[in-house]
C-alpha cells in the first residue's frame, strides 16, 4: 500500500530514489528525447515512478550521519541512473551511424538537420531510420522495458550500496562500442555495395566513353541506386530493430551487474 505520510527520513529516502530515476530518464531512449517528452513531462514521470518505487521498497535506514555522506550517496545513485540511461541510448546510435554511412555513400552527407533524439546534427537517412526504429520499438513496448529495468535495479543494486567496478565497466563499454560499429556497418552494407558497383561501372564507362560527363551522371545514379536499395531493404527494418532491442537489453543487464555489490 502506498504511504501518504512521510517523515524527514522518508523524504531523504525518496530523494535518493528520485535521483536514480531522473538520471536514467535524462538519457534513456524516448524519455530523454526533448521533442517527444518535454522536461515537465519527464519530471512528472520521474516523480510518479519514484513515488511508486518507495511504496514497493519500504524505507530502510541508510548508513550515513553527515550531509557529506548523504551527498555521496546521491552522487552514486545519479551515476547508476545516468549510466543505465546512457548505455541504453548508445544502442540507438547504431541506426544513426548506419544512416550516416548510407548518406555518405549516396552524397547526402551535407544535407543534415538537428536531430532531437541525440541533440546533434544528423543526416536525413539517419533521422528517417531513427523515426522508424523508435516507432517500432514503441510498438514493442521498449518504454516498458526501461521502466522495468529501473524497477529491477533497486532489487539488484541496494539504495546507497552501489560499488562501481571501473575495470569491468570499461571492458563492457569497449566490447559494445566495437560491436555496435560492426552492426551499423552490416546495416548499411547493401547500400554501400550498390554504390560501389555504380562507381565501378562509371569508371569503366569513363574509359570507354570519355566524352560523357561521368561526374554529373554518377551523382544521379548513386542517388537512384541508394534509394532503390533502401526501398528493397525496408522490409528488414523490423528485424534489425528487434536485434537492436535485444542488444539494448543485454547491455543494460550487464551494466547493472557492474554496480551489484559482490
Amino acid at each position: 500500500m502506498i504511504q501518504h505520510t512521510f517523515s524527514i527520513y522518508h523524504w531523504e529516502y525518496y530523494l535518493i530514489i528520485l535521483v536514480r530515476i531522473m538520471g536514467a530518464m535524462a538519457f534513456a531512449p524516448i524519455f530523454g528525447n526533448n521533442m517527444g517528452v518535454t522536461r515537465r513531462a519527464r519530471l512528472f514521470i520521474g516523480i510518479a515512478l519514484a513515488y511508486i518505487m518507495i511504496s514497493i521498497h519500504p524505507y530502510e535506514p541508510l548508513n550515513y550521519t553527515t550531509f557529506i555522506e548523504y551527498t555521496v550517496i546521491l552522487v552514486k545513485e545519479l551515476v547508476v541512473g545516468v549510466t543505465m540511461g546512457f548505455t541504453a541510448n548508445i544502442t540507438m546510435s547504431i541506426i544513426n551511424m548506419a544512416g550516416q554511412f548510407i548518406d555518405r555513400e549516396m552524397g547526402f552527407s551535407m544535407v543534415s538537420s538537428f536531430d532531437p533524439t541525440f541533440n546533434s546534427e544528423a543526416t536525413i537517412t539517419a533521422q528517417f531510420y531513427n523515426m522508424l526504429v523508435v516507432i517500432i520499438m514503441l510498438c514493442s513496448n521498449m518504454h516498458y522495458f526501461i521502466i522495468s529495468a529501473l524497477a529491477d535495479s533497486f532489487y539488484l543494486i541496494p539504495i546507497g550500496g552501489a560499488k562501481v567496478d571501473a575495470g569491468t565497466l570499461y571492458d563492457v563499454m569497449l566490447e559494445y562500442i566495437s560491436t555496435y560499429f560492426v552492426i551499423a556497418l552490416r546495416i548499411c552494407l547493401p547500400c554501400m555495395i550498390a554504390t560501389i558497383i555504380v562507381s565501378v561501372v562509371l569508371g569503366v564507362l569513363a574509359k570507354t566513353a570519355p566524352q560523357m560527363n561521368m561526374f554529373v551522371l554518377g551523382i544521379q545514379l548513386k542517388i537512384f541506386a541508394g534509394f532503390a536499395v533502401l526501398f528493397v531493404t525496408m522490409q528488414f527494418l523490423p528485424t534489425v530493430t528487434m536485434y537492436v532491442y535485444e542488444q539494448m537489453q543485454d547491455i543494460v543487464e550487464k551494466v547493472i551487474q557492474v554496480f551489484v555489490v559482490h
